[in-house]
């Protein structure tokens, strides 16, 4: 097969070549990755002179209907509403709920009777500092039994 040039993709592209030639290339994008990137190339280059389609949703049943032969029929169910979203579901009610009750916990003490203070941990003398807030957890859970 003919190995082709930018200038060729960009013709084929235009669809200015003749239908043999437009049948073999076609062949080469299947076989080729080399020719797909030049096509790829020649379609980047071409970007802004292509026609874009005024009415996506015809223009996809057109497709639909020459590849699958039949038309496609379209529901009301297939059209997707944006729907709007309750004040219960929006994310900074659920932060509001948790910085509340962050707050109330803290200002009850929890926090304190979970670390038995914070000078206390920092001036023992004897084990590591993970070991003492592992002490105070399981005391803290003792408790709540």
């Amino acid at each position: 097969m003919k190995k082709y040039n930018l200038d060729d993709w960009v013709a084929y592209i235009q669809g200015t070549l003749g239908e043999e030639e437009q049948l073999e290339m076609e062949e080469l994008l299947l076989q080729s990755e080399e020719a797909m990137e030049q096509y790829l190339l020649a379609m980047d280059g071409l970007e802004g002179e292509l026609p874009e389609p005024e009415d996506h949703d015809a223009f996809t049943d057109r497709m639909m209907q020459q590849l699958y032969g039949k038309p496609v029929q379209h529901s009301p169910k297939d059209r997707v509403k944006p729907r709007n979203r309750r004040w219960y579901e929006h994310p900074m009610f659920h932060y509001s709920i948790a910085a509340s009750i962050t707050f109330i916990l803290l200002i009850s003490g929890v926090f304190q009777n979970l670390s038995g203070g914070s000078h206390a941990l920092l001036d023992q003398p004897s084990g590591s500092f993970t070991d003492s807030i592992i002490q105070k957890a399981f005391s803290w859970l003792d408790a709540l039994k």
